[in-house]
């Protein structure tokens, strides 16, 4: 029988290194590209440049703190089962650092989607 702890462990490792992958991949293009965007000497495009890299380094450290919230929640799991109070307010920590990590991970594909929109939004006047 498959162990869904296990599974959806994997899900979450997934989803961590996708969001860092896309943010961070996203933030390495622009750098690449940057100093032809540069010599175009347009404000507009400018600003949606530092923009777009400013919302994907949030949404890479969203991602890689998730990491940090997943251990922790994990660590109080296995502190429930070491000290098995009937009140188990280990188990109550545990739920809300993964609450948080679900809403890093959210977060972080909303920066990546915030910032691939403030870079086209930015380009809409290049000719």
């Amino acid at each position: 029988m498959a162990d869904y702890r296990d599974i959806s462990q994997q899900y979450a490792q997934g989803a961590i290194k996708a969001c860092i992958l896309i943010n961070a991949g996203a933030a390495a293009a622009l750098l690449t590209q940057s100093a032809k965007f540069i010599e175009m000497d347009k404000p507009a495009i400018t600003a949606g440049l530092t923009c777009s890299m400013f919302l994907w380094a949030l949404g890479t450290v969203a991602a890689a703190s998730t990491w940090i919230l997943a251990f922790l929640s994990t660590r109080y799991v296995d502190k429930s089962e070491r000290e098995n109070t009937l009140q188990n307010r280990h188990l109550r920590t545990s739920d809300l650092y993964m609450l948080a990590g679900v809403i890093a991970v959210v977060g972080s594909l909303v920066l990546f989607i915030a910032g691939c929109l403030t870079l086209a939004v930015s380009m809409r006047g290049i000719s």
